[in-house]
């Protein structure tokens, strides 16, 4: 028998955590952190997972590795299973998130953070197949950041498989996600799993019209995830220089400390690119624009508040839920000259969710503004696979079980109903610390 147990709770997109228990050992994927209003759920205690020999990583978002270091301070000490470039960003990230914590009442000390980085760690490769004892696992690209996998399992001959999260087909820099191989139960996220995505390409053009129709004027705030987005927009705009339809005197400046460190960590990994991508590696640096400029201190930063007009402002963080776009976005919020472009998901309780549901106030540092930028939305530079894309994959793996995490409500309800119009009876929506057995 195989048993599973959810840690991440339902209807959220954050959180993710589930733990399998075979005969001889238990093992976790992913130690996912919950945001926005979900957040007080980091403090649950996680004291039964502590003799967890084994931690299998999908990649390195704070929704899927946050919880590591709460881990450790409740005693984990098991070996991590990853690919090697979600290891050392996710050093990155967890140092940030510790940095970003309450002062007052932190979820976990320095000193947990540093035992998390002396955890053993096993590196794995995509297509390769590894055993832990009767346990084979099979490692695949799930395309949808840097170094991100899905893991196949055969236990005794029963299969299942754990999508983490999947990419969205034909993004820049990473491959598209691989399909899985028939198994018995998939588990499977389901971030969009009630839409489909806008055509990458044209919402590459409408992230053109956005800025190119600011910029002569005003200044534009994009709200970008340090991992992957931020450098995704570097890699376009890039593209735009190449072509030559970028402006001389147009500036980009990458204000998130965070995504810089990233954007060396990118340059370490090339085979992690798709084949375009690397044939650019090989010839240019595909991330340094011209007139590009890397803020380091909070001063450098600020200086950014007396530039009217003419620069693009990738900042942290990408749901508006502190870091420096925050401050940028008090500066130019009341201005109807500057614009605010959101390219990615923004989680039920936080601030981008709040614009992007049409506030016309917002609350920010301690008093209400007026929103009178413009705001876009641009749906197709999600890093998740949409609708069409889930079914797809679950389709290839033909499983007889498919367990929905990682998805909102309605999300997740949708897929459902999807599933069962394909001909899956039996399709299951855990709720949190909700254990099946097989």
């Amino acid at each position: 028998m195989v048993k599973f147990k959810f840690y991440g709770a339902a209807g959220t997109v954050t959180g993710s955590m589930h733990r399998v228990d075979l005969k001889e050992f238990s093992f976790l994927v992913d130690a996912g952190y919950f945001q926005g209003t979900f957040y007080p759920l980091n403090e649950e205690p996680l004291k039964e997972l502590r003799d967890v020999p084994y931690l299998f990583l999908t990649h390195a978002h704070l929704d899927h590795i946050g919880r590591l270091p709460l881990l450790v301070k409740n005693g984990f000490r098991g070996q991590i299973v990853t690919h090697r470039a979600t290891w050392e960003i996710g050093r990155y990230i967890l140092e940030d998130a510790y940095h970003l914590m309450d002062e007052d009442n932190p979820l976990y000390s320095l000193e947990d953070l540093q035992r998390t980085f002396s955890l053993p760690a096993k590196f794995v490769q995509c297509g390769e197949t590894y055993h832990i004892g009767d346990l084979k696992f099979t490692v695949k690209d799930a395309g949808h950041i840097l170094g991100s996998a899905f893991y196949e399992y055969d236990y005794r001959g029963f299969r299942f498989t754990f999508s983490g999260d999947l990419g969205n087909k034909n993004k820049p820099i990473v491959r598209d996600p691989q399909l899985p191989s028939p198994t018995s139960v998939v588990i499977s996220e389901s971030t969009y799993g009630n839409r489909d995505h806008r055509p990458f390409h044209k919402s590459v053009e409408e992230l053109k019209e956005a800025i190119f129709s600011t910029l002569p004027h005003g200044k534009v705030l994009i709200p970008a995830f340090a991992l992957e987005r931020a450098q995704e927009l570097l890699y376009i705009f890039k593209t735009w220089e190449n072509e030559g339809i970028w402006p001389e005197n147009w500036k980009v400046v990458l204000d998130s400390p965070l995504a810089s460190k990233i954007l060396s960590e990118f340059l370490k990994f090339p085979e992690c690119y798709d084949a375009e991508a690397y044939r650019r590696f090989q010839r240019e640096n595909p991330f340094k624009v011209r007139n590009l400029r890397i803020t380091r201190t909070k001063a450098e930063s600020k200086q950014l508040n007396s530039v009217s007009k003419g620069v693009v402002i990738v900042a942290g963080s990408g749901m508006l839920t502190g870091g420096r776009a925050i401050h940028h976005l008090k500066h130019m919020i009341e201005d109807p000259r500057h614009a605010l472009i959101f390219v990615g998901y923004q989680a039920k309780g936080t601030l981008g969710r709040e614009i992007v549901d049409g506030a016309d106030k917002v609350w920010i540092h301690g008093r209400f503004y007026d929103v009178n930028l413009k705001v876009y939305t641009i749906n197709g530079f999600s890093s998740h696979a949409d609708r069409s894309e889930l079914l797809e994959w679950i389709d290839a793996a033909s499983p007889s079980t498919v367990v929905l995490v990682h998805g909102e409500e309605e999300e997740r309800e949708s897929l459902r109903e999807a599933l069962n119009g394909r001909g899956y009876g039996d399709v299951r929506l855990p709720e949190l610390y909700q254990e099946l057995a097989f």
